[in-house]
């Protein structure tokens, strides 16, 4: 059994795994921010069809 089975990384594997981090980073970030203001938009339209805020039928 060989005992360096490992490759070894150059900086440009550094460089580019670190590249990919980022750009993950990145998506996650902006797919959380979208799904917080999608949230943010939506609550007041939930909160208005909400059946015991809705406005009696008959007078």
């Amino acid at each position: 059994m060989n005992t360096k089975d490992t490759q070894t990384l150059t900086i440009s594997h550094f460089q580019a795994i670190e590249a990919r981090a980022h750009e993950l980073r990145a998506e996650a970030f902006a797919n959380m921010m979208r799904s917080l203001f999608r949230a943010l938009f939506r609550a007041p339209r939930k909160v208005i069809s909400c059946p015991s805020c809705a406005r009696p039928l008959h007078g």
